[in-house]
């Protein structure tokens, strides 16, 4: 989605949010522009996309791939089951506490970082390692760090008890 209609779409959805409306892009956009950039810089530098030689490394990367899925997917489930999209453009009413937003305040990112290092270790690139160190920080800072602002605001008291409770990753 182009960053105009993202906009357009917050502004639609909450009327004048301004932390929301500071979300430049999607969380995914935010995240896959660096990790599309490490695969693109691993096949130019000669790169295959076919996986590594390591079969431990593989292995565990699929692993990583699939806890990445997990969490995504339990993530999705645990915000609808509370009436809440996992669409950070929609308000927020709710804070979720349960399912993974027990162990992180921040499961399906989590679930972005485990997939695409999942991805680095299975092809074997150190572009693609090194790009989710890159995205991860793009997500902190673009949006993690306005997301928390937004639910001290709308949520207040009970989203900072919870901060004290459950960390902002793992």
């Amino acid at each position: 989605m182009a960053t105009a209609d993202w906009g357009t779409m917050a502004n639609q959805s909450r009327g004048s949010d301004p932390v929301r409306l500071n979300l430049i892009v999607a969380p995914p956009v935010t995240f896959g522009i660096p990790f599309g950039a490490g695969v693109v810089l691993h096949v130019m530098t000669g790169g295959e996309i076919e996986t590594g030689n390591n079969i431990i490394a593989v292995g565990f990367g699929i692993v990583l791939v699939a806890v990445g899925l997990f969490l995504a997917g339990w993530t999705t489930i645990a915000l609808r089951r509370a009436g809440e999209h996992p669409h950070p453009s929609r308000p927020t009413a709710t804070l979720v506490t349960d399912g993974p937003f027990r162990f992180s305040r921040n499961p399906i990112y989590l679930g972005f970082v485990s997939l695409a290092m999942g991805i680095g270790l299975a092809l074997n690139s150190y572009w693609v390692l090194g790009s989710v160190s890159v995205a991860f920080v793009a997500l902190q800072v673009l949006v993690v760090t306005r997301e928390e602002r937004y639910l001290e605001t709308v949520i207040g008291h009970e989203y900072a008890e919870y901060r004290k409770r459950v960390r902002r990753w793992l």
